[in-house]
């Protein structure tokens, strides 16, 4: 069984499995299987390497697909396994349509944080959006804190709350309140989007989300006197 997958940057319109596809020439993106279940390939026309972690090969063999827009060229690669679809690599024509896939599929994954967070209906301490992205991994997540959760922190510090500058960093730091709090996006597309552009964008999609999200969502929100909006970078 070959060790990779060779699969053609142009062919006709339309959506078609492994098994579908071939090519004569060197015009390819080249996915390759590595051990631990990881596959890789470097992006075309800019040389990172991406990685997709825990892909079983009979399983990307089974189910990888290549979609083709009018004009031939590849749109993307995806592995389809029922209703459940995982984005491989998708090709931009050019920096503007990296740009327009990237927002529009950011203000998407804005509007699916927002309705999350009106549908919980609990009164809001703090709201925190929290992101984290080293040119591999990306994570993006609203967590919001309510009354209760503020209330548990401070009996968690004993004596240490009565000291007004360490109770201020305890309620303001995302990390002390529960991870099950947190309302995350599909960071694993964003990811791949974000790795296979021809432009830096990430601080596009975390404005973009964020901004979507104090509009949307803020001012409907049920919301204690002291409540805050915090931004922050994590590591």
């Amino acid at each position: 069984m070959n060790e990779e997958i060779r699969i053609p940057l142009r062919f006709r319109q339309g959506m078609y499995h492994l098994n579908e596809l071939h090519t004569e020439d060197d015009n390819v993106l080249t996915l390759c299987f590595e051990s631990y279940n990881i596959l890789t390939y470097e992006v075309p026309n800019r040389g990172n390497k991406v990685r997709l972690y825990e892909l079983e090969k009979q399983d990307v063999l089974a189910h990888l697909t290549a979609t083709y827009r009018e004009s031939g060229e590849l749109y993307c690669v995806e592995m389809h396994d029922g209703e459940d679809v995982l984005l491989v690599y998708l090709h931009y024509l050019d920096e503007n349509d990296a740009k327009a896939e990237v927002l529009d599929f950011a203000e998407q994954s804005a509007a699916l944080i927002t309705k999350e967070l009106l549908e919980r209906r609990e009164k809001l301490f703090r709201l925190f959006i929290e992101w984290f992205y080293d040119g591999e991994s990306f994570d993006y997540a609203a967590k919001p804190a309510t009354e209760a959760d503020k209330q548990a922190l401070i009996e968690s510090a004993g004596k240490r709350a009565e000291n007004s500058e360490f109770l201020r960093m305890l309620l303001n730091n995302s990390g002390d309140y529960p991870y099950e709090n947190r309302i995350a996006c599909d960071d694993h597309t964003i990811g791949i989007m974000l790795q296979c552009a021809p432009c830096p964008l990430f601080e596009t999609v975390v404005s973009e989300m964020t901004e979507r999200i104090r509009e949307r969502a803020v001012p409907l929100l049920d919301k204690t006197d002291d409540f805050q909006f915090i931004v922050s970078e994590y590591d």
